[in-house]
């Protein structure tokens, strides 16, 4: 019966979730006046779909202050860690990035321009080399950029190979990486499931990795170091979570 419920529950509110992103993205391009206003709504639509699911979202370790330009690298293994994101990663951003396949969903191209979201066009090099530059000039002026690490949904328990697009814009921005760790995700609705099993995703900061005087070139051996950090981050999240059971 437990599992009957929790099916149900998951794929309502995923079809919700997506059934509503096209009005959602609507409203955020017709009546969000800025960049705040345009979140708060993006903040509602993903909270209602982790309330149904019964998914709660705890942030916790050293988040960057506003002002002081950085990267975060981060890993999401489902769709929970992308809601997840969207409810409670925006005070402590001021830009971000998302693959463009949500473009398909009418309004939402609009509707992440006024949010601060960029959406990384594959398979286009010249179209990506122009946002990188874009973005790192955000970093140089003191804006905190978010950037996926893997470039898509792993799907699996674990931490997977980090692509080299935010290392690049720490390097050519002097600034510091910062690993961020989402886990739990997995867990509560994992990857091609619509089954929401009640829990938490943990979404931890870990130390800033300095990235003053390298090069491109160094780009593969920090997006590697900031892999081990947040894949060490959700080791110790998951060991937590044992430990509570």
């Amino acid at each position: 019966m437990g599992g009957f419920s929790e099916t149900w529950r998951g794929g309502s509110a995923i079809a919700r979730w997506l059934g509503g992103a096209p009005l959602m993205s609507l409203r955020v391009t017709l009546m969000a006046r800025n960049r705040q206003a345009a979140r708060a709504i993006l903040t509602r639509h993903s909270v209602k779909m982790l309330g149904s699911c019964r998914i709660e979202v705890v942030v916790d370790g050293p988040t960057p202050a506003p002002g002081k330009g950085c990267v975060l690298c981060y890993n999401e293994t489902s769709l929970a860690d992308v809601v997840a994101f969207s409810a409670v990663m925006w005070p402590y951003i001021d830009r971000a990035a998302a693959a463009d396949i949500y473009a398909w969903i009418p309004f939402a191209r609009a509707a992440c321009r006024k949010a601060g979201i960029a959406l990384v066009p594959r398979g286009n090099r010249e179209a990506t080399g122009r946002l990188l530059e874009k973005t790192v000039a955000a970093v140089k002026r003191g804006e905190r950029v978010a950037w996926g690490g893997e470039g898509r949904l792993s799907g699996q328990d674990a931490v997977t190979r980090f692509k080299v697009g935010a290392s690049l814009i720490a390097i050519r921005s002097g600034a510091p990486l910062v690993p961020v760790a989402f886990h739990g995700g997995h867990q509560a609705l994992p990857l091609g499931s619509i089954r929401a099993r009640p829990g938490k995703i943990s979404v931890r900061f870990g130390a800033p990795i300095p990235t003053t005087g390298l090069r491109d070139s160094d780009a593969r051996d920090v997006a590697d170091h900031a892999q081990a950090a947040v894949a060490g981050i959700y080791a110790d999240l998951g060991a937590q979570g044992l430990v509570g059971l």
